[in-house]
């Protein structure tokens, strides 16, 4: 077995269902601004039934339609249940499948896209590799996940009940349907496997699958830039990045990596491969072609989005490029989970056979030299590339200069190629040096000026008691002999120190009465002032009583005069 057939990832897919009083759950229930009858974890994207859905993640061929939700197969349609293939359709296909690669019941011709057997092919992905269970067979192969996912409890048969499907709802999922809960899901998981046939014929990928490391992780760090380059220009730094605005971005990634077409050299290769063609070969250089992979992924957010303008900047300050820099390594980490590194890994060591199929100069030209390494098929023993011990019959194990082996550093995480050991070991930070004061201990490249500073027992040390008015600069090991031949003198030092000390908290005990005695003063003045403003303060109060007082006596007296004025009238009267 190749080094490929063992890359695998799960597919999960969610079938949603709400329920209306005397029909129960249904998917025919959800309404039409919810999610579909089967959509992905955050519902962004959904589709109607559940061969669409499988057959859309698997491929990636995921469009947004005019309804808002997503198309999973541009010129595909239906015809008594059965998936029917317009004419002009070309299936592109981007590594995975849900069968081995060796089955012989299915379509194998890649460049054959006729509707029929187009039709057939999804047929055959839409089948189950479980020979028991109905849920397997109804569902395309899929089976719930029953058991507690992500430190949540499912039911017995993988339900979990909402009371709707916003996004805070989702987060406290129920084991059974409680009195609000009208909707509920489950999800359902088929396990999905890499299919490099997809790209290359076998004869060119099934060669050996180590590959230069450097240049397998210069492609797969571009992949993943451009793709979170690609939704920051498209969604921005702020926005919460769904699954319907970054799976296309990743089948428009693969589809511009075009595997298969990349080598430059290809025609000219195969035309002598008759003759000798190690001439010809040698005046190819396969980085070149690599190089120009690399750009297109460097370009591949500008080409497919397009870069914010001045006009978008100025509207939108968060699209700046400043914001976006900053921005650049949370969008990683979200991008890493839909563009995972062990897929970025073998798309860049397709693209290395790709290109490099004829020199071999980033790739050996053996078979599967990893999977015999890990005690795979033999080769023959008339091939170079193997050691053969002349004592022994056996065959041992090939020497492929691009086998990943570890830093052989203490605490070094890097694997690369075999070839590049030699480069790593005198790049590595972790790699064990002498002291460049040699003082005879050995210490990690990247800690050497730590231990020049602050450990080497040779580095210049003031003496301890500098601060007492030693000024002498010793060794560091030589700092306790220091001490114990000039105790004499440090005694005097400190002496002298501690008679300083005393003649300072002499001066300081002195202020410190002097302000004492202030403190009383200006304590007395305050009480003082506090006396006089309550005095006032009652002076004023008693003016106003006053004030008073004496308004009102005079009111008093005009209704007095009024009243005497009004007896006399009535006495002359009489």
């Amino acid at each position: 077995k190749i080094e490929f057939s063992h890359l695998e990832q799960p597919i999960e897919i969610y079938e949603n269902q709400r329920m209306w009083i005397g029909r129960g759950f249904s998917t025919v229930g959800l309404l039409p601004t919810e999610r579909g009858p089967y959509s992905t974890k955050d519902g962004s994207l959904s589709w109607k039934t559940m061969q669409d859905a499988s057959l859309a993640l698997l491929r990636g061929d995921v469009t947004p339609n005019n309804a808002g939700g997503m198309d999973s197969k541009k010129g595909f349609g239906r015809k008594n249940g059965k998936l029917v293939a317009s004419t002009n359709v070309k299936r592109i296909r981007r590594g995975w499948s849900f069968h081995e690669e060796d089955s012989s019941d299915h379509p194998t011709d890649r460049n054959d896209n006729d509707k029929e057997n187009l039709r057939r092919e999804d047929e055959y992905e839409c089948s189950s590799n479980h020979s028991d269970g109905d849920v397997a067979v109804n569902y395309c192969g899929f089976v719930p996940c029953t058991g507690p996912e992500d430190g949540r409890k499912d039911s017995i048969d993988g339900w979990q009940y909402f009371p709707d499907f916003t996004p805070q709802s989702l987060l406290s999922p129920n084991r059974k349907r409680g009195i609000l809960d009208f909707v509920r899901r489950r999800k359902l998981r088929r396990v999905a496997i890499f299919r490099p046939d997809h790209f290359l014929p076998r004869e060119v990928y099934a060669k050996c699958d180590y590959c230069d490391s450097n240049i397998v992780n210069m492609l797969s760090n571009a992949m993943l830039d451009a793709i979170a380059i690609a939704t920051l220009f498209a969604h921005g730094p702020k926005n919460n990045i769904t699954d319907a605005q970054v799976l296309p971005l990743k089948s428009k990634l693969i589809d511009s990596l075009s595997i298969g077409t990349n080598c430059s050299h290809g025609s000219r290769a195969m035309a002598h491969q008759s003759s000798s063609s190690s001439d010809n070969d040698s005046d190819y250089d396969p980085f070149v072609d690599i190089l120009k992979v690399k750009d297109r992924l460097r370009n591949f957010a500008e080409t497919c989005v397009g870069k914010p303008g001045s006009v978008r900047q100025l509207l939108n300050p968060d699209v700046s490029d400043q914001n976006l820099i900053s921005a650049m390594p949370g969008r990683r980490k979200v991008a890493e989970r839909y563009l995972t590194e062990r897929e970025r890994v073998c798309l860049a060591r397709l693209l290395i056979k790709d290109v490099d199929r004829h020199s071999f100069q980033f790739h050996c030209r053996n078979e599967s030299c990893s999977c015999i390494m890990m005690g795979g098929s033999q080769h023959s023993n008339n091939d170079s590339s193997y050691r053969i011990d002349d004592d022994d019959d056996d065959t041992k194990l090939p020497d492929c200069e691009f086998r990943l082996v570890p830093c052989p550093n203490l605490n070094c995480p890097d694997q690369f190629s075999h070839k590049h050991l030699m480069q790593h070991d005198e790049e590595c930070g972790f790699k064990l040096v002498p002291c460049p004061s040699e003082c005879g201990a050995n210490i990690p490249k990247n800690e050497v000026h730590i231990h020049v500073r602050d450990q080497c027992i040779l580095r210049s040390a003031e003496c301890p008691l500098s601060i007492v008015g030693c000024t002498a600069t010793v060794r560091a090991k030589d700092v306790a002999s220091h001490l114990n031949e000039h105790a004499d003198q440090h005694f005097i030092l400190m002496a002298n120190r501690m008679m300083e000390y005393q003649n300072v908290m002499k001066d300081m005990n002195a202020r410190l009465k002097s302000l004492e005695e202030k403190n009383v003063v200006l304590e007395s003045e305050l009480k003082r002032a506090k006396v006089q403003l309550q005095s006032k303060s009652e002076a004023k109060t008693v003016a106003n009583n006053v004030k008073k007082l004496t308004k009102r006596i005079g009111t008093l007296e005009t209704t007095c005069r009024k009243e005497f004025k009004l007896v006399e009238h009535d006495r002359k009267n009489r």
